[in-house]
């Protein structure tokens, strides 16, 4: 049985910063998220408001005690897995504590020995819990959540599934306060029922609207384009991922510019778009 290493990043991070400041257009998720990550990790910031607006309490309200676990959940390349990476730098400033995010790797199956995955999930929330600074707070992410977290319902599912399953539900069940779990998925239909009621929030994640790609260009070459260039580029993204954009898109049009050693043009951004299809959907897979 092969080693399980996280890979983990101590926040506040200037990479992560860069990082989260990029992601425009998905100021909605970044918000739930902080705010979401805030109540599980710090609760009595929730019980100074009740005790402070509602000293008497809210008639038929239960608390908010719940499983550290948001999902975040979506198509590729929409931001899920960049958002998880880099969330930690402004949340380590709303706590104003240090935060260490910890990943997990791609082959967290393992090798597929008996028992193996029961035993790297346990390990990843060890290894997780053992590396939390002290007065610290950590997130467990787990990227492809639905490798690792199918319905055991489903025919395709074996032993070793079910068993991996149960062992992540029964870590879960342990967390404390110090520890919170992103978990991301493009299939969220494929998760668990068990393991989807424990989530505190599912944020969804979409492609990028009109407004959406029209911010993400002022972002990527806003200073360089007149408003009116701007957004007939936005409006000939329709359908484009935020990766298409600021990857596929970006990327062909500069390395143009620079081919031809001269500056950007909004004809090579247009060009660019033209040559581009957006990436095929989960349907269209």
């Amino acid at each position: 049985m092969t080693e399980l290493k996280l890979h983990s990043l101590s926040h506040p991070s200037s990479e992560a910063e860069l990082l989260f400041d990029q992601l425009v257009g998905l100021e909605t998720q970044k918000a739930t998220l902080i705010d979401e990550l805030t109540l599980l990790l710090n609760p009595s910031s929730f019980t100074d408001w009740l005790d402070q607006h509602h000293p008497a309490g809210l008639p038929g309200f239960r608390g908010l005690k719940r499983t550290p676990l948001i999902l975040l959940v979506g198509e590729v390349g929409c931001g899920k897995t960049a958002l998880a990476r880099s969330i930690g730098t402004p949340l380590a400033k709303a706590l104003d504590r240090k935060v260490v995010s910890f990943e997990t790797p791609s082959d967290l199956r393992g090798g597929g020995l008996v028992g193996e995955l029961s035993a790297r999930i346990t390990a990843a929330f060890r290894l997780a819990k053992e590396g939390i600074p002290r007065r610290g707070v950590g997130l467990l992410i787990i990227d492809e959540a639905d490798d690792i977290a199918t319905r055991r319902s489903q025919a395709q599912a074996h032993h070793e599934d079910r068993a991996g399953l149960n062992a992540l539900l029964k870590q879960l069940n342990q967390v404390d306060e110090s520890l919170a779990v992103l978990m991301i998925t493009n299939r969220p239909s494929v998760l668990d029922p068990a393991l989807a009621r424990r989530a505190a929030v599912q944020i969804p994640f979409t492609r990028p609207d009109q407004r959406a790609r029209m911010a993400l260009f002022q972002h990527l070459v806003g200073e360089l384009m007149t408003d009116k260039e701007l957004a007939k580029m936005a409006a000939q993204t329709d359908g484009h991922t935020f990766s298409d954009i600021s990857h596929r898109v970006l990327a062909a049009s500069v390395r143009k510019a620079w081919r031809e050693n001269r500056a950007l043009l909004a004809a090579d951004l247009l060009a660019a778009i033209e040559s581009t299809p957006p990436s095929p959907t989960l349907e269209e897979m």
